[in-house]
């Protein structure tokens, strides 16, 4: 998509330029170029976006529309290497084993140039994460503008939109401004109906408004200790949600040739549940599942003020916090949960609720068999 003004040296300069950087190519696979300007006419500061749009609608509609009022070739060009095609009358552009990728030009009066090069991505038709439910948040400058938004979304909203592409993209995509709404739905007609409910001002269990964006809260994440586990933990989060996936994949790779098995057989895998209470196996398996959880957490932009652990989760808390890797963290939660493993199994844990003094005093004539071994408060 080229600048293209007509212009008797301006053209063949744009011209000169592409052929030094594209001219080395086959004659059976010629250059395509044209300008939106035989279209439009020159829009000045938009005629940039104008061929940026007419480009991505071409790579949509798979066909490069016709060049317009093209009949004699510039003549201060050397048009003779062929390496160029003017499509005067369109031309149809299929997708084929080659990704499809076009160039888009705009030259500014001022001397500010600009070229941006897009290209087509394959759907995935293949999806491994599915959601039960999708958020979708809606925001805009005004209460007005956020009910126009709103009607906008409800009108171009049917049953051919992927809805999780939707929301990923409202969610990450757009600017954040004041006035804002959020709709958890599991469905495209859950949405439009929560959408028609906001702007009637009805009540809807899937409708989160208002929002305010004056309080930015601060988050704490806390991590629990030992005890917290059980088998198939986080299996549904582990199906759908890639990043905790991908974190929890990455501490199993560092962990099986330490551990000499398998993390995500004992997390996710019923008959391993005997060895997940088992110490050496806990205290690895609770930290790598609370470090992917939190991972998780931030990929969605949830960052915490302060970081709090108990026992194990005082590891998970640690390396989030940048103290050590985690490598070394994973190293020492296997060593610790080993030298905890080897100690005496016919002894017995009591929780008291009781002050520390009062208790140590209860304790000394059998200061030989009974210690404190933590005092939580």
């Amino acid at each position: 998509e080229a600048h293209g003004t007509g212009t008797a040296i301006g053209d063949p300069i744009e011209l000169e330029s592409m052929a030094a950087v594209f001219g080395k190519r086959p004659q059976n696979r010629p250059l395509i170029i044209g300008s939106v300007k035989t279209n439009l006419g020159h829009l000045e500061g938009a005629a940039g976006i104008a061929g940026l749009i007419k480009t991505v609608l071409a790579l949509q509609n798979n066909k490069i529309p016709p060049h317009l009022h093209f009949q004699q070739p510039n003549p201060r060009f050397d048009w003779s290497s062929e390496i160029f095609e003017i499509p005067v009358h369109g031309k149809n552009w299929h997708s084929s084993e080659r990704q499809r990728i076009a160039g888009v030009s705009s030259f500014g009066f001022s001397g500010t140039n600009a070229h941006i090069i897009i290209g087509e991505i394959a759907a995935n038709s293949n999806r491994n994460f599915e959601h039960k439910f999708y958020l979708l948040p809606l925001s805009a400058r005004s209460e007005k503008s956020l009910k126009e938004l709103a009607k906008n979304y409800q009108c171009s909203f049917n049953e051919s939109v992927n809805l999780a592409d939707a929301c990923f993209t409202a969610s990450t995509g757009r600017a954040i401004f004041r006035h804002r709404l959020c709709i958890l739905a599991n469905s495209i007609t859950t949405v439009q109906q929560a959408l028609i409910d906001f702007q009637t001002g009805e009540d809807s269990e899937n409708l989160i408004t208002p929002i305010s964006s004056e309080i930015k809260p601060n988050l704490v994440f806390l991590f629990s200790g030992q005890g917290s586990q059980y088998s198939g933990m986080g299996q549904t989060l582990y199906n759908q949600e890639p990043v905790l996936k991908n974190t929890l994949d990455l501490c199993h790779q560092i962990l099986e040739p330490i551990l000499e098995t398998s993390l995500l057989d004992i997390i996710f895998e019923l008959q391993n549940s005997d060895l997940l209470q088992q110490t050496q196996i806990t205290q690895p398996a609770l930290f790598a599942f609370e470090y992917s959880l939190a991972k998780l957490w931030q990929s969605w932009g949830i960052q915490p003020s302060a970081l709090l652990g108990h026992s194990i989760g005082e590891y998970v808390a640690a390396c989030l916090a940048g103290v050590f890797s985690l490598e070394d963290a994973l190293q020492l939660v296997v060593q610790r949960g080993r030298l905890m493993g080897e100690l005496p199994h016919n002894g017995a844990m009591v929780a008291i609720y009781a002050d520390y003094q009062t208790v140590l005093e209860h304790l000394t004539p059998y200061k030989h068999q009974v210690n404190i071994a933590a005092a939580n408060g």
